[in-house]
């Protein structure tokens, strides 16, 4: 069993799939940082601070809670459905989801210019050699 294990973990996948879950997390920091820091004050600043919908809830329980907040009120045990913050976390969801794909789309462009400055390998050269080989083959008819 201890070598199966050892065999398991050794993989590249597994590390692989660690290295990508620790640098994910490092990761979130970062992009939660752009959307709280940077990205939601200017968002509240040209809607007039209308981001924030966290207090915004209906009132279940029939008494009066004047004055508290939706969080506050359920930590009572009372009923109330809390909908602001289903709506501030998907605008959230939508800000960190933007990042994320600018991210991703500037480092695909960032490697695409990569491989395109990048000089073809010897195995490259002599692949499109045996292709161009094959091309002049077949428009040559054949000698009988």
């Amino acid at each position: 069993m201890y070598k199966d294990f050892k065999a398991f973990i050794s993989r590249g996948n597994v590390i692989d799939l660690a290295i990508a879950v620790v640098i994910g997390a490092a990761f979130t920091k970062i992009i939660n940082t752009i959307a709280d820091g940077l990205i939601s004050p200017l968002i509240s600043l040209v809607s007039g601070g209308a981001l924030d919908f966290k207090d915004k809830y209906v009132n279940l329980s029939g008494q009066d809670v004047t004055g508290l907040a939706a969080k506050e009120i359920a930590e009572k045990g009372l009923a109330v459905f809390r909908y602001g913050e289903l709506i501030t976390d998907i605008i959230n969801f939508l800000i960190v989801a933007l990042i994320v794909f600018l991210i991703a789309r500037w480092v695909g462009s960032h490697f695409k210019m990569l491989e395109a400055a990048a000089p073809p390998t010897k195995s490259e050269e002599l692949l499109t050699e045996i292709r161009d080989l094959l091309l002049t083959e077949r428009s040559v008819p054949p000698v009988r």
